[in-house]
């Protein structure tokens, strides 16, 4: 029987899929067990009052001051960056200079100057990142990942999927453990 690896489905801009991959990575690292990222984009509206309530229940769940912008882009290009960064191995690297680039730095990850910059940093290649970008490489990847969540009854992020079991919205450490160890 071949074992399905549970999936983490996080959007760039939403900072409680920041927080919680912050809680799935140390979970990670204390049991050696790996959960692969999956992006999802939200596609609310950046002037919409959800914004403020998610960055409201974000600061609730952290000591820490996490940047308010201005205006929430969307988080496409993010995500293409992300998924390019995945074919060198470098996908949980980008995935988190992209959320500290927006939470912690303040930039805007919709603007791909900003993302090939994060990928310079991560050694891809600047040319190719950019291309890659500019001509909307995954762009269609982004799409059947969305198709795929949605058949998998993902309707929101963060949501942590294993085959019986899911985790909508912020858990902590323990609870992902739980999840995981069951899986």
């Amino acid at each position: 029987m071949i074992a399905t690896l549970p999936k983490y489905y996080f959007d760039a801009v939403d900072p409680v899929s920041f927080l919680m991959d912050r809680e799935i990575r140390a979970v990670e690292d204390e049991s050696g067990l790996r959960v692969p990222p999956v992006p999802f984009e939200l596609l609310t509206d950046p002037t919409d009052p959800f914004w403020a309530s998610r960055w409201s229940e974000a600061q609730s769940l952290t000591a820490e001051s996490l940047l308010v912008p201005h205006l929430v882009p969307r988080s496409r290009k993010a995500h293409e960056l992300f998924l390019h960064a995945e074919t060198s191995g470098l996908g949980r690297d980008a995935l988190e200079e992209i959320f500290n680039a927006f939470f912690v730095k303040g930039l805007d990850i919709g603007r791909v100057d900003v993302l090939v910059g994060i990928g310079r940093s991560l050694g891809l290649d600047h040319t190719e990142t950019k291309a890659v970008l500019d001509v909307d490489r995954f762009e269609a990847e982004a799409g059947h990942l969305t198709e795929t969540a949605d058949a998998a009854g993902v309707s929101t992020v963060p949501c942590l999927v294993a085959p019986d079991a899911r985790l909508e919205g912020f858990h902590n450490q323990a609870a992902i453990g739980t999840l995981l160890a069951g899986r």
